[in-house]
């Protein structure tokens, strides 16, 4: 299964002036920080393991040009995208305010940090900063691409770094041409069924009377080459704004769309690997049957455990301000919907599902009954490894910090992410 979310960080310093909660104050939910344990040297990381064979980690290319610079040892930064993979291990994307996004890896569950920023060429005078968004497979496998901190139309060169080894060595792909490379209102979004086979989801340009098309490109050789399966500029996913993506396999995959002019939610489903895609409308709650012909309501988190069995949320803006979950065991032949406490849905199994948003809550009966768990005063976004641990980046207004969970989301403590010595 395959779980992404992206976010564009506000990248400002850490210190106790730029928190979600200043010195001495800590929102409903957010406990003041405690005392940090010491700071985690690169062994206690973990050291690097046996490389895989030199034809899938050493570098084809000749150096790309001057290079992201690491952070030295003691740097305190902002973490603006987390992915962990268990309690302990898991990766970071973040940085300083005014400069491009670093990629980090942490040992010790969020406090202390190795920068592992691939060798990533500096933008050249005049051109933005450098964002980056990526997916991690586990601790050792993943994959970033960069591309300008934007909010305008880019043309250029998409590149994917791989690295099987923590980050200690990283592959450049083959560069693909691309009108557009994604800006900050809309990043990449990068996810791997497994070590070879992968999508990368990038927006191809300007929106406009509800057109929103995209590349969608397919590696199958662990990200060293990529092939555009999707051309806005042929045809495909070119209708309404995405609002997720998710693949279950090689071939099965969900697309949740967004600001449609259509009445009823539409899912795309692909099961070619997202070549072709077929239109999926939601049939309305049962309780509700011409709901969908008076609000306008949007699908979003869509979740998928197998080619079968999945999950989406889905909002309705309008005047009644309805939610609902919907669960299909059939590959969405039939559907399920019961209501929704709100937000972003995170599914860790077939009966457990949380919803996460300012107010979080849990199902443990797959969506017939929802306990409510806390009310936080920031937006995250969130990375748990079960249903019980987990973290989130923590915004508040311009504000922005790392928080992390132990008790199912009941408690939550700062973290003061650093680089290790």
């Amino acid at each position: 299964m395959i779980r992404i979310a992206s976010a564009i960080g506000i990248l400002t310093l850490l210190s106790a002036c730029n928190l979600p909660f200043g010195a001495g104050q800590a929102p409903e939910g957010v406990a003041t920080p405690v005392e940090a344990e010491p700071v985690a040297t690169a062994e206690a990381i973990g050291p690097a393991p046996q490389l895989l064979p030199t034809e899938v980690t050493e570098p084809t290319q000749e150096p790309l040009g001057a290079a992201i610079v690491h952070f030295e040892p003691g740097t305190q930064f902002i973490v603006t995208t987390i992915q962990m993979t268990n309690q302990n291990l898991g990766w970071g994307i973040g940085g300083l305010e005014g400069a491009s996004d670093h990629v980090l890896r942490t040992g010790d569950g969020g406090s202390a940090w190795r920068d592992v920023t691939p060798p990533e060429p500096v933008p050249t005078e005049g051109e933005p900063d450098k964002a980056a968004a990526g997916y991690f497979l586990d601790s050792q496998v993943g994959w970033v691409t960069y591309y300008p901190a934007s909010l305008e139309p880019t043309p250029g060169q998409l590149r994917v770094w791989s690295t099987q080894d923590g980050g200690e060595s990283w592959t450049a792909s083959q560069p693909v041409e691309l009108e557009f490379l994604g800006s900050t209102d809309f990043p990449p979004l990068v996810g791997f069924e497994d070590t070879e086979s992968g999508w990368l989801l990038a927006r191809s340009g300007p929106a406009g009377m509800h057109r929103y098309p995209v590349y969608l490109l397919r590696t199958a050789d662990g990200g060293r080459t990529w092939e555009i399966a999707i051309d806005p500029f042929v045809g495909g996913l070119q209708s309404c704004e995405k609002s997720g993506i998710v693949f279950a396999d090689r071939l099965t995959g969900w697309v949740t769309v967004a600001e449609c002019p259509v009445t009823a939610p539409e899912l795309s489903v692909t099961h070619d690997g997202g070549r072709t895609w077929e239109s999926a409308p939601l049939p309305p709650p049962e309780k509700r049957p011409t709901l969908f012909e008076t609000e306008l309501c949007e699908g979003h988190s869509p979740q998928l455990l197998s080619p079968t069995e999945g999950a989406l949320a889905v909002s309705c803006s309008t005047g009644l301000l309805l939610n609902y979950f919907y669960r299909t065991e059939d590959g969405g032949q039939t559907w399920q919907s019961t209501l929704y406490p709100g937000g972003t849905l995170w599914l860790s199994g077939p009966r457990t599902a949380f919803a996460l948003g300012q107010k979080i809550y849990k199902t443990d009966d797959g969506g017939q009954t929802w306990e409510f768990i806390k009310t936080v005063q920031w937006d995250g976004q969130f990375s748990f490894v079960n249903d019980q641990v987990g973290w989130a980046v923590a915004r508040s207004g311009d504000a922005i910090a790392l928080v992390t969970t132990t008790d199912g989301a009941v408690n939550w403590h700062l973290l003061k992410p650093t680089i290790a010595p």
